[in-house]
């Protein structure tokens, strides 16, 4: 009872600060980012050229087919949900390799892991979160980009993954202390590690990690 009322509190007060940052700051850093991506095209683009056409002169692909932001309330507010994928993101990436870290001391002290439980549970809840958040992000449309479909896929697959291990380690304690948790988390974060840099790669380029 103890556990899960920490758990409670620890899950509410994550979401309050979460919510409260969101709302603060990403309608800023997304207007910020319109505004200098509006005037990177400026200026790239040639002083005669239209609006929609390349250097070349010719129409840019899908400019005919753009999507306009969504009018309608629910539109609107599922479209600011999904801007919060990036932040969402730091969530599971920090806590699933510190709880696999924590896991690997206690068992070999002997210590208890109520708290990693805990965190685990929560770490779980929120992989998950980021997973349908950036399906809200990137659209429920399949797109011809390899990379954005890696990314969506196993950014998928982790949320599942972490919300079948919240649900293990609400359901039972022991599942915590165990070897097998041990391989899964570590499993679990090398895939973060390839997850973050897809995500890096889709916002940076391919050679962001070049020296």
């Amino acid at each position: 009872m103890v556990l899960k009322r920490l758990t409670a509190r620890l899950a509410l007060l994550m979401l309050l600060l979460f919510a409260g940052f969101a709302a603060a700051t990403i309608p800023a850093v997304a207007h910020k980012n319109h505004n200098e991506q509006a005037e990177a095209k400026a200026a790239d683009a040639p002083a005669n050229a239209m609006p929609g056409m390349t250097m070349d002169g010719t129409m840019s692909p899908g400019h005919d087919m753009a999507e306009e932001a969504p009018k309608t309330w629910p539109g609107r507010i599922l479209d600011w949900a999904g801007r919060m994928h990036p932040f969402a993101v730091h969530f599971p990436i920090a806590l699933i390799p510190v709880s696999w870290l924590a896991l690997i001391i206690a068992r070999r002290r002997g210590d208890t892991v109520d708290l990693i439980r805990g965190i685990l549970i929560f770490a779980g809840v929120a992989a998950f979160g980021a997973a349908l958040l950036g399906w809200l992000n990137a659209g429920f449309s399949l797109s011809a980009r390899p990379l954005l479909e890696s990314h969506r896929w196993a950014g998928t697959g982790l949320g599942v993954i972490g919300a079948a291990i919240a649900l293990l380690a609400w359901r039972k304690a022991s599942v915590v202390n165990s070897r097998a948790m041990v391989w899964t988390l570590g499993l679990v974060t090398l895939a973060l590690l390839v997850q973050g840099w897809l995500g890096g790669a889709l916002t940076h380029g391919l050679e962001h990690m070049m020296i």
